[in-house]
């Protein structure tokens, strides 16, 4: 071949010749690193309040905002029937399993259900004693009361998320959509099983 002719600087199939790629990151420049952490003054009062984190900020709140007020797109290969019962033959078929395999799905995800719906109560449970045994041993300041008070929406929400996968263990077990009413007035068992 005419490239085994080449000298390998030529070669382009030589290794010599190819470029290295450092895993390493390039170091800079002595006069950079000296300049980079008093960078800020020369950039203005704008750059000095972090002007740039507070818009990525902004754009992260408008991000979220946007997320929350969007509903989350429903699966359509999840069938149920015009009553809200599940259509297990025509949701396996959407799957492209047999029955069997999603009953068998279905059952890991209400045994699933069951375990996070007890251990988040588990924690609620025990954060509300641990709340109220530094609410009445700490003397009452303001401060106090303050950290109390910020201490409750996590209470409440390890209460919903144990309320939450409550609700889809019992959708599971009586195989029909039903909602957080007729889980509250069910006779046959509040509690996961």
């Amino acid at each position: 071949m005419a490239t085994d002719k080449l000298p390998e600087a030529e070669n382009p199939q030589s290794e010599r010749a190819q470029p290295k790629v450092s895993s390493r990151r390039k170091k800079r420049p002595f006069i950079g690193r000296v300049m980079r952490p008093v960078g800020w003054l020369a950039g203005g009062p704008a750059d000095w309040f972090g002007r740039r984190s507070v818009w990525s900020g902004a754009g992260l709140i408008g991000k979220l905002w946007h997320q929350t007020r969007t509903a989350p797109k429903r699966d359509t290969r999840f069938k149920v029937d015009d009553s809200g019962g599940f259509d297990l033959k025509a949701t396996a078929f959407s799957y492209g399993i047999s029955t069997e395999a999603l009953e068998q799905r279905l059952e890991q995800r209400r045994r699933m259900t069951f375990t996070v719906s007890y251990g988040a109560l588990v924690i609620a449970v025990l954060s509300v004693i641990f709340w109220i045994h530094s609410a009445i041993d700490q003397p009452y300041t303001l401060v106090r009361m303050l950290m109390a008070c910020e201490f409750l929406p996590f209470l409440t929400l390890f209460f919903l998320v144990a309320f939450y996968n409550a609700l889809l263990n019992f959708q599971i077990r009586v195989r029909r959509s039903a909602g957080w009413r007729e889980f509250l007035s069910t006779e046959e068992g509040f509690f996961p099983r």
